[in-house]
């Protein structure tokens, strides 16, 4: 049996915009980027906020499984768990979104290129355990 406690997630997959390199995308999404959106996230009720960073040589190492050809072209993701969609209503709702945040991405982000799902997480192993 999974965990009773569904947290919802928020999971943005990213590209970096053509005009900078993968190293430069990398660099600010990890070093810029969470200056700007960590309090307002916190603020909105936001309880763990991840970025995944998948460059390219270690997207082209995933060659077991169904193979490379069946890894997603993204530079990364974010995922944003929150208690309810509600929590995500209110900071994207939020005047600082637009002001702030939204330019940010713009920086580093290819905004067409973006795709997102929103749904619950179960978990079946935690630490190494299998949680039935």
């Amino acid at each position: 049996m999974a965990t009773s406690f569904r947290p919802y997630k928020l999971t943005t997959l990213v590209r970096r915009r053509s005009d900078i390199t993968e190293q430069e995308f990398h660099k600010y999404w990890s070093e810029k980027h969470p200056i700007v959106v960590n309090d307002w996230l916190a603020r909105h009720g936001v309880v763990k906020y991840v970025q995944y960073h998948t460059p390219s040589e270690l997207r082209d190492q995933c060659e077991f499984g169904q193979g490379s050809s069946q890894i997603a072209e993204f530079d990364g993701y974010v995922e944003l768990t929150v208690p309810n969609i509600e929590a995500l209503k209110r900071a994207f709702d939020d005047p600082f979104y637009k002001s702030h945040v939204a330019p940010d991405e713009a920086v580093f982000i290819d905004a067409q290129g973006t795709r997102r799902t929103f749904g619950y997480e179960e978990v079946y192993i935690k630490d190494g355990e299998v949680k039935n």
